[in-house]
């Protein structure tokens, strides 16, 4: 039990180090909590701490947009992740549909 709690204390990043890793600025990383995107634990940017899962989300909003080679604020990659999120949430539902299909089948 001792090990699993140092593990997920070590996930935790600080606000300076998660926008050195997500690669964002501190305005960008506000104004993703600003929206929702992002939520971090604390009550204060200074004492604002993120998960692992907001480090992936935040590199993922970070791909979209270079990849697409953008400049997209921040509500036009808030709303980009919310369109991603719900497809991702359509396709496991649709996975979730096609196993309780197959089982029925057989």
């Amino acid at each position: 039990m001792t090990e699993q709690i140092t593990t997920l204390e070590a996930t935790w990043l600080s606000v300076t180090e998660f926008t050195q890793v997500a690669g964002l600025q501190q305005t960008e990383l506000v104004a993703l909590v600003e929206v929702g995107v992002l939520k971090p634990i604390g009550q204060s940017l200074n004492d604002w701490s993120f998960d692992s899962n907001a480090m992936t989300l935040a590199r993922r909003l970070r791909r979209i947009r270079e990849d697409l080679e953008l400049d997209l604020d921040t509500h036009a990659l808030a709303l980009g992740f919310r369109l991603l999120e719900r497809i991702t949430e359509l396709e496991s539902a649709l996975n979730r549909a096609q196993v309780a299909q197959l089982q029925d089948r057989g």
